[in-house]
């Protein structure tokens, strides 16, 4: 009896560690291309979804290296020392899907990498287990494999970071239209009804045409409570006024208030006219 209560205890010794070392920076939760989402159809893009994997980050050489530092240059340590949880692959096709929204917001550089700063982080991240909790996923067949494809994850962020990154393109303009930019990607509440918290949620809606899977974004505030291993996303955040670190310039004033010029206030007017006392 005592000896299976301690094989008891050493295997649930065992589950908890593993567990908790999957959760430590440096750690993916999923990797490489698992063929395409059964559950979307009609996207403009192929929805291609990645395999779980919970395995420690790649160190990226080479032509990887050099993809990831064109798309995700924010992810970028240096040659000798840049890690990631994404495949060649993944960077080829997250290139692809980030076209569009860098065709929308191109008026504004910062804005372009903000948006595509996200979406960097939860497929490339080295730390991606910190920021990325799976819940849903479906087995596939991969050259004569069974694997494990995810088809939902919740993507932990800090408030600061998400409105950051919105307020950087909330005034951004498409140059064909002169309508707001971020109108035709809050799904339906428009540029005057959108909120960050609805912005990302339209991104991780798969029925948009756009996304491969759901996500499920948590804005999470400063302090508040998250489940226990989760570290929030919280990197910098380029202002609109700001050149991008891929040496794309500020954005206009146009779309971009902090851009703008400061105008003085007016001169201050003398006494009144007055006649007997009367203004």
């Amino acid at each position: 009896m005592t000896r299976t209560v301690a094989l008891v205890f050493l295997s649930l010794f065992a589950c908890w560690a593993v567990s908790e070392a999957q959760l430590e920076p440096g750690i993916c939760k999923f990797y490489e291309e698992c063929g395409k989402n059964p559950l979307v159809n009609g996207s403009l893009f192929p929805s291609i979804i990645p395999c779980v994997d919970n395995n420690k980050a790649r160190k990226l050489e080479g032509l990887h290296y050099m993809r990831l530092k064109k798309v995700c240059p924010m992810l970028d340590n240096g040659a000798n020392n840049t890690y990631a949880c994404c495949s060649l692959n993944q960077l080829a096709s997250l290139e692809n899907c980030l076209t569009l929204s860098k065709a929308l917001l191109m008026r504004c550089p910062s804005c372009a990498e903000n948006f595509a700063h996200l979406h960097c982080i939860n497929t490339c991240s080295p730390d991606q287990s910190q920021t990325v909790n799976i819940t849903r996923t479906t087995s596939v067949d991969v050259q004569n494999q069974t694997k494990e494809a995810v088809q939902a994850y919740q993507a932990y962020v800090s408030t600061r970071f998400a409105y950051g990154s919105f307020n950087s393109c909330r005034n951004v303009r498409i140059p064909a239209t002169g309508g707001f930019a971020i109108a035709t990607m809050c799904g339906p509440y428009g540029a005057t009804l959108c909120t960050p918290q609805r912005w990302y949620d339209f991104q991780g809606d798969s029925s948009n045409g756009l996304a491969p899977l759901d996500i499920d974004f948590r804005l999470i505030p400063e302090g508040a409570p998250v489940p226990p291993g989760i570290v929030p996303y919280a990197g910098r955040v380029l202002g609109c006024n700001e050149s991008s670190e891929a040496g794309g310039k500020p954005c206009s004033c146009q779309d971009c208030v902090q851009s703008c010029p400061v105008i003085p206030p007016p001169p201050l007017t003398g006494k009144p006219f007055m006649i007997g006392g009367t203004d």
